[in-house]
C-alpha cells in the first residue's frame, strides 16, 4: 500500500468515524424547505456539526473541534516500511483532552491517551495502550503504558558481543511489558522537573537461525526504576516552534526487585527548536546513551535516525544528531528536509574499542491538522545506506508528550 493510498484510507476513516453523513456544497429545494421547517436550535446544532471539520478563520480542514470533545479521537494509520521486520501496518486511536482550565497551555500540553496495534509480513505484531496526563495545575505529569507482542528482528555482532559487526543474527522476541512514570515540576511554571520511571518487561528471545548464539539468555525479566531530570521550555508538545527539551535518565535493573539480570543504562536526550524569518523553524535532536556490559542484547543502545533500520547499529555507547528545517510555505502546508548522523563505540576485552557510523536523511511534508493544539501531521521519506523508509508523523518526529 503506497503513501497516497494510506492517506486516502485515513481520510475515509476520519469521515466515517466522526460524521458518517455527507456534506453537500449546495442545498436542493427540498432540503432548503426542510431546513426552514426545522426549529432554530436544531438548525444551529446541524451547522456546528457540519462545520466541525473546518476552521472558522480560514475555512480549511481542521480537527480541533473534534479533538477537543471527550468522544473525539484521531485515527492514525501506521505504515511499517522497516526492513528489519518487513512491510506491514496497523492503526492507533489517539484521544486528546485539552486542559481548558489551564488556558493556552492546556491546548499546547493536553492530556493524551492512545490504543493501537500493528502487524508485519515477517510475523511481528504489537498491541498497546497508554496515557499521558497532567494534574495539580500541571505540576504533576504522569505516564502509563502496557504492551504485548512478538518482534522478529535481526541483531548484529555489536549488540551480541561478537566480532563480526555486520553479521546478522535473526531472533524472535516474545514480550509483555508495562511502564509507569511520574514527574514533579520544581516550581509553578518552572521548566525543571524531577521524576521516577518504573519499567517491567518479560522477554523470551529465541534464535531463528540454526545453531545457538553464545551467551544469549532463554528468558529475561527486567524490573528497573529510572531516575529522571527534565527541562522543558517547548511552546507546544506536538509541533514546537521554540524551546528546549532535555531528559537525563539513569536506569538500574536489579535482581532485588525481581529482575533476572543486573544492568544499568544512562541516556541524555536534547531537543531544540528555534523560529527564524520566512516561516522557518529549525530543529535539532541530540541523543547519547550508554549501557553496562551485562545489558541484555536487545536493550543495548542503538542509533535512532529516520531512514536507519532499528537495532542495526548497537554499541556500549551510542551518539547521534539529527537536524531539520520546517518551512511553512503556505497557511497550513510545510516542507521538512532533514539529515542526521550517528556513531557507536564497543569496548573489547583486549582493552581496544571498535565502532560503526551511519548517516541518513530525507524530506517530509506536513499539514496543520488541528490549529488549536498546534498539531501538524504528514509524511517523511527517508534514506540511509541500503535502506528506504516511509514514516507517518503526527506532531514532530521526536515527539515527547
Amino acid at each position: 500500500m503506497d503513501a497516497s493510498t494510506n492517506w486516502a484510507f485515513a481520510g475515509a476513516v476520519l469521515a466515517f468515524t466522526f460524521d458518517p453523513c455527507c456534506h453537500a456544497v449546495g442545498l436542493s429545494d427540498d432540503r432548503a424547505a426542510s431546513e426552514a421547517n426545522t426549529p432554530a436550535p436544531e438548525r444551529e446544532a446541524q451547522r456546528k456539526n457540519s462545520s466541525q471539520f473546518f476552521d472558522a478563520d480560514d475555512g480549511q480542514f481542521d480537527l480541533s473541534s473534534v479533538l477537543e470533545h471527550a468522544h473525539g479521537f484521531l485515527p492514525i494509520p501506521i505504515v511499517v516500511t522497516e526492513p528489519a521486520v518487513g512491510y506491514g501496518g496497523g492503526a492507533v486511536a489517539m484521544f486528546v483532552r485539552p486542559r481548558e482550565e489551564a488556558g493556552h497551555e492546556g491546548w499546547s500540553r493536553p492530556n493524551i491517551s492512545a490504543v493501537g496495534g500493528l502487524g508485519t509480513e515477517n510475523g511481528t505484531w504489537l498491541a498497546f495502550a497508554g496515557d499521558s496526563s497532567r494534574w495539580l495545575d500541571g505540576r504533576l505529569h504522569t505516564a502509563v503504558g502496557a504492551g504485548i507482542g512478538k518482534a522478529n528482528l535481526d541483531f548484529y555482532g555489536a549488540g551480541l558481543g561478537l566480532p563480526e559487526l555486520d553479521q546478522a543474527h535473526r531472533f524472535s522476541l516474545q514480550f509483555t511489558g508495562a511502564i509507569a512514570q511520574a514527574n514533579w515540576t520544581l516550581a509553578p511554571r518552572s521548566p525543571w522537573a524531577v521524576g521516577v520511571r518504573y519499567v517491567y518487561a518479560d522477554v523470551n528471545p529465541e534464535a531463528r537461525d540454526q545453531g545457538v548464539t553464545p551467551g544469549v539468555p532463554t528468558r529475561v525479566t527486567v524490573s528497573a526504576p529510572t531516575a529522571i531530570l527534565e527541562y522543558d521550555s517547548r511552546n507546544n508538545v506536538f509541533t514546537p516552534t521554540a524551546g528546549i527539551y532535555s531528559e537525563t535518565s539513569y536506569l538500574a535493573s536489579r535482581s532485588a526487585l525481581g529482575a533476572s539480570v543486573d544492568f544499568d543504562r544512562f541516556r541524555q536526550i536534547l531537543l531544540a527548536w528555534k523560529a527564524v524569518p520566512h516561516q522557518i523553524t529549525l530543529g535539532a535532536h541530540v541523543d547519547y546513551a550508554w549501557s553496562s556490559r551485562d545489558t541484555p542484547f536487545f536493550l543495548r543502545p542503538y542509533i535512532q535516525l529516520r531512514g536507519v533500520p532499528a537495532v542495526r547499529y548497537q554499541g556500549d555507547q551510542v551518539a547521534s544528531i539529527e537536524v531539520e528545517a520546517r518551512w511553512q510555505f503556505s497557511a497550513r502546508w510545510s516542507v521538512v528536509p532533514f539529515a542526521g548522523t550517528g556513531t557507536t563505540r564497543i569496548a573489547r576485552s583486549t582493552a581496544t574499542t571498535d565502532g560503526q557510523s551511519v548517516t541518513g536523511g530525507g524530506i517530509g511534508f506536513r499539514y496543520e491538522l488541528a490549529r488549536k493544539f498546534g498539531l501538524h501531521a504528514g509524511l517523511d521519506l527517508a534514506h540511509s545506506a541500503g535502506t528506504n523508509a516511509v514514516y507517518i508523523q503526527i506532531g514532530n518526529a521526536w515527539f515527547r508528550p
